[in-house]
């Protein structure tokens, strides 16, 4: 039996969880739990409220096939018909599918609500929901409400989702090298949702476009540091040709990233209070746990 379990993080991260008992045949795979993770990677508010209707995951119970040409060729657009049971699904009026040729759509134990994701920051994560699968997860699907909102300097305002189909609904393609793979034979898979990737505001309104991302299996890097002073507003953000996450210090100045893979990487400082300047610097990423030199921005 295996156990999948989908975790909330701060960058904001989802994590798949199972667990394997028994021999896992490919004609006849065994059963296993699924669990789902959510982490944040957080903008420059103080919070940010979404809302959550339900989370699913694609099971491929045939469990063969080329994965990298599977994700490529099951396309989103077609929604797959009808949401699996026991779901309320919103897709801009758009119904959408349980199954098709690669694959059924299954219902985590998910509690419907509003959740503020800046909660989940610096490696914190918190627990989705279930579901007893049989087959290999390709899949992830998040579908959001309409109660979205953000608040800053303490006052709430309109978090809006775009009216298509594709914003009220975000699937996520599961990957080999996604797949956390424990001793004890259960499976994790971490997703980061990027706020300061997510959230626009154009024309003066914020918008919702949502970017998540599965986060490699091998977590261990994490990357620490300091950014101050508080009145900054820093959000610090990691790039380089090839990957991209950033954070929001708390109110030590401390900031954690985690997922990222060896190599080299500006750094970037950004200041929500326009009263100080912006910095980046590039460092080189050579070891599992990286702890960079404590930054102060400037007043201009």
């Amino acid at each position: 039996m295996q156990k999948l379990i989908f975790p909330v993080l701060t960058v904001v991260t989802l994590f798949v969880l199972g667990c394997n008992k028994g021999n896992d045949q490919v004609q006849n795979p065994a059963s296993h739990l699924l669990s789902v993770y959510l982490t944040d990677n957080p903008a420059d508010l103080e919070e940010v409220n979404v809302d959550i209707h339900s989370v699913e995951v694609k099971i491929d119970a045939n469990n063969t096939g080329d994965e990298l040409q599977i994700a490529l060729g099951d396309k989103n657009s077609n929604n797959d018909s009808l949401g699996a049971s026991g779901t309320t699904l919103w897709h801009g009026g758009v119904p959408v599918g349980d199954s098709d040729q690669f694959g059924r759509w299954m219902a985590l134990d998910f509690t419907p609500g509003v959740y503020d994701l800046l909660k989940l920051r610096n490696g914190l994560d918190m627990l989705l929901g279930s579901v007893e699968v049989s087959g290999t997860v390709r899949k992830i699907r998040v579908a959001l409400g309409n109660d979205n909102y953000v608040v800053k300097a303490n006052t709430p305002l309109p978090l809006k989702l775009q009216d298509d189909s594709t914003n009220h609904h975000i699937y996520i393609d599961v990957l080999e090298e996604s797949r956390v793979r424990n001793n004890d034979g259960s499976m994790a898979v971490f997703l980061d949702f990027d706020l300061g990737r997510s959230i626009k505001k154009p024309e003066g309104q914020y918008v919702l476009f949502p970017y998540l991302r599965t986060l490699p299996a091998d977590r261990s890097l994490e990357l620490e540091g300091y950014a101050f002073p508080a009145e900054a507003s820093v959000m610090v953000s990691v790039y380089n040709n090839e990957d991209t996450a950033s954070a929001l210090p708390d109110n030590s100045g401390y900031f954690k990233i985690r997922g990222l893979e060896l190599g080299t990487y500006n750094v970037a400082y950004h200041a929500g209070n326009n009263a100080y300047k912006d910095t980046t610097t590039v460092f080189d990423i050579t070891n599992k746990k990286v702890t960079l030199p404590p930054m102060t921005l400037v007043a201009k």
